[in-house]
């Protein structure tokens, strides 16, 4: 039997949430290898100033984790318009929950791949998995764009 709840919503959190999972990692991380020299005034800047005081497989690490994290939150916005905009046009449950659990789960993908890409390939099945992620709100807002036009 086929679930008519809605999930939409609930998942604009949840991909906040895992937007945050990258940062969690880098800022613990950062703390734990600045040894005091990370500073909260220009929170920033902290890895670029680290970048003498660690190692480069540190640094290495700490930037794909920011990378992650920046990337989760660049494409969230439209995401959120596209579970919202989904919402008014009456998009059946089914299909929004659907662009949602894909949307979660390629961003989980990506942001591991992201994390542990350690080769020119692997950086280029990231970039695929990218390009799913954001296309998925993108057909959100098609379907919901031809509910508005009467299609």
């Amino acid at each position: 039997m086929q679930s008519t709840n809605n999930w939409s919503i609930h998942s604009i959190a949840g991909a906040y949430a895992l937007a945050l999972a990258p940062h969690g990692y880098y800022y613990v991380k950062m703390m734990a290898s600045a040894k005091g020299n990370a500073s909260n005034l220009l929170p920033r800047e902290n890895l670029n100033n680290l970048k003498a005081h660690i190692s480069s497989e540190v640094w290495n690490k700490l930037s794909r984790a920011r990378g992650a994290h920046l990337n989760a939150l660049e494409g969230l916005p439209l995401f959120a318009a596209a579970m919202l905009v989904g919402n008014i046009a009456k998009l059946p449950s089914s299909d929004l929950n659907l662009i949602a659990a894909e949307y979660l789960g390629a961003r989980v993908l990506y942001t591991a791949l992201y994390m542990g890409a350690r080769s020119e390939f692997m950086s280029y099945i990231r970039t695929g998995v990218w390009a799913w992620s954001i296309a998925l709100p993108i057909w959100g807002l098609i379907k919901a764009g031809r509910v508005f036009q009467g299609e």
